[in-house]
């Protein structure tokens, strides 16, 4: 199997694993400012965000957002000659999906809301979850 299809089965993996923690999927391989995040997910919803987007618009009420954004990066390993997940993820890329994710939340209209990014390992077969695992402080931007 290529490192593609292996990616692309991880990332399915990630976003069952998620909806079965009670997840809700927005997006996958979502690309903003240059970089892909590879799923953009609710938590702490009782109903699907967009249900209760789409009802706020049409009576105008109190805006809804969810508990938080979970913005997650997935990396599948069949080994550890390259690291692990959490090791894969520099600074410049923390700094890249912190871009992106501000886009996403411009675009909606959700500045105020609560983000998160996550890192999902998966190797063979087994799933880890690292919540939290880096914060905007991490991310580091190249100098111009």
């Amino acid at each position: 199997m290529n490192t593609k299809a292996k990616g692309d089965l991880g990332e399915q993996l990630a976003a069952e694993y998620l909806e079965r923690e009670g997840y809700k999927i927005l997006q996958r391989n979502a690309k903003y400012c240059d970089c892909e995040v590879d799923i953009i997910a609710t938590y702490g919803d009782k109903e699907s965000f967009f249900a209760r987007l789409k009802r706020w618009l049409k009576r105008d009420k109190k805006r809804p957002t969810p508990q938080f954004f979970v913005f997650c990066e997935v990396k599948t390993r069949t080994d550890d000659s390259f690291g692990s997940g959490l090791e894969a993820v520099t600074p410049y890329k923390a700094g890249r999906y912190v871009t992106a994710a501000k886009m996403f939340m411009r675009r909606y209209g959700l500045e105020n809301a609560s983000v998160r990014f996550d890192i999902i390992e998966i190797e063979d077969g087994e799933i880890r979850h690292v919540k939290n695992a880096f914060d905007e402080s991490d991310a580091k931007y190249p100098r111009h």
